[in-house]
């Protein structure tokens, strides 16, 4: 990637406005097509239900969050090649939007859905029992569950009491492997634009964005198949939640593994 200044003595301003630069595209066009797609969903809420935009866009904000900082990486490293001293700023900033990501998913979402809900008419009592569904809700729901475990489990708004344990723990679990992923995500970029560095301007990016979409495009796809809600939903299945929220992570540690050995060979 260019560098976004040409005079070296702007370097201690731009790195901020060159992630902002390389991020919000992306972000702006996901809350796009969630916007859309809010519109049109759910039904009797949408566009004239505030309460249910605050709750949805804070979601979607902490799920792609993670994504987005494959493009931060990819704009630090053109700033990394000049000055060393930004890999600590690197790590802090991919640290502190990793922290954001998880207090948004963990904590923040979760709570406006409950005080959604706690406004809603149409909201089931039951649905609230355990309080907002934050780790500690997400705890107490657990304890009680492993405590009193029912007849039969299911996945319903309005009986928490019946929710899987595994289904919990996956449900405590993943905000935290999704930050992590977010961090990874931050190094698989800084790795792609090293390895595409050489490359012509239109081939570079091509490969740049090939890495990001396909390997986001492959962890989310994982995350579903590795999620024990479906296995559940299907045939009853218990797969294990804790293995479920981390177990998507092999895949961007192997393609930072890959790109590292590139590096290396090309160093030879």
């Amino acid at each position: 990637m260019k560098y976004l200044f040409g005079s070296r003595r702007s370097e201690r301003l731009s790195w901020p406005l060159a992630v902002f630069t390389a991020m919000a595209p992306w972000g702006f066009l996901w809350l796009g097509l969630r916007a859309l797609l809010g519109y049109l969903w759910p039904p009797g809420g949408g566009i004239g239900d505030a309460r249910w935009w605050v709750w949805a866009t804070t979601a979607d904000l902490s799920l792609v969050l993670p994504f987005l900082l494959f493009a931060a990486g990819v704009a630090l490293a053109s700033i990394l090649q000049y000055r060393r001293g930004l890999l600590r700023v690197t790590i802090l900033f991919a640290i502190v939007l990793a922290a954001v990501s998880y207090c948004l998913e963990a904590w923040v979402s979760p709570t406006l859905r409950d005080r959604a809900l706690s406004t809603s008419a149409t909201a089931p009592v039951e649905a609230r029992r355990f309080g907002p569904r934050t780790p500690v809700g997400l705890l107490r729901n657990l304890r009680y569950v492993e405590e009193n475990p029912p007849d039969e489990y299911a996945l319903r708004i309005d009986a928490p009491q019946l929710v899987p344990p595994n289904v919990l723990r996956w449900r405590l679990h993943y905000p935290l492997a999704h930050a992590v992923f977010g961090l990874l995500n931050v190094i698989l970029g800084i790795l792609s634009a090293q390895v595409t560095g050489d490359l012509a301007r239109g081939m570079r990016r091509n490969l740049r964005l090939s890495i990001g979409i396909v390997g986001g495009t492959a962890f989310f796809s994982l995350r579903v198949v590795a999620s024990p809600v479906q296995p559940f939903l299907q045939d009853g299945v218990m797969q294990s939640g804790i293995l479920g929220a981390w177990a998507p992570l092999m895949l961007p540690l192997i393609e930072i593994l890959v790109l590292s050995q590139v590096l290396r060979a090309r160093s030879r």
